[in-house]
């Protein structure tokens, strides 16, 4: 099956350097929710995270030709969204710190909650999301992509072009950061 699809995306990328523009759209179609998922967990709009998508499918777009397999195009095409979205944040730095995962309506949360259980896990959100706000790249990234997205240390390393070694050592180190950020917040 895997194979299958690398043979599928090779052909399809073969097509699109060879001057079929059309065979690119399987590419979008195929990675166009896993881009927004990223672009969405840097830049926490969803508007945002839609233009990012589509900055990143054209940045793709013209540097497929330096695309040389030597990792998945998943895999490539994470790092682009990645980089493209950071570069977003860094542009947008004093919105990036005041937004949190946790601004949304009280209709997100579960309905049977008292208002009490709401405020309280609203907070512990907020609290949460500051902490991990407050980390320097590449930490924070590290931590969203093993907690929240649940990617494993070996699809990390892949996706940022680091060992796998480099991830735990990021991810021991942003505990310890984010242990020293709770006590001194308590």
């Amino acid at each position: 099956m895997e194979e299958g699809r690398k043979l599928e995306e090779a052909e399809w990328i073969t097509a699109v350097l060879g001057g079929h523009q059309e065979a690119f759209g399987h590419l979008v179609t195929r990675y166009q929710g896993m881009v927004y998922r990223v672009c969405y967990k840097i830049t926490g709009e969803a508007e945002s995270a839609k233009d990012m998508a589509q900055e990143v499918f054209i940045k793709a777009y013209k540097a497929l030709p330096a695309f040389r397999g030597q990792s998945t195009f998943s895999t490539w095409l994470y790092r682009i969204a990645y980089r493209t979205c950071l570069d977003w944040k860094r542009a947008n730095d004093r919105e990036w710190k005041h937004r949190s995962t946790s601004d949304y309506t009280e209709n997100d949360w579960v309905t049977m909650q008292t208002p009490e259980q709401v405020a309280l896990h609203k907070e512990a959100s907020l609290e949460l999301d500051e902490n991990v706000n407050s980390l320097a790249e590449p930490y924070r990234s590290v931590v969203q992509l093993y907690y929240f997205q649940r990617h494993s240390y070996q699809e990390i390393a892949d996706q940022k072009g680091v060992s796998v070694k480099t991830v735990e050592s990021q991810l021991y180190r942003a505990r310890q950061m984010m242990r020293r950020i709770g006590e001194e917040w308590r």
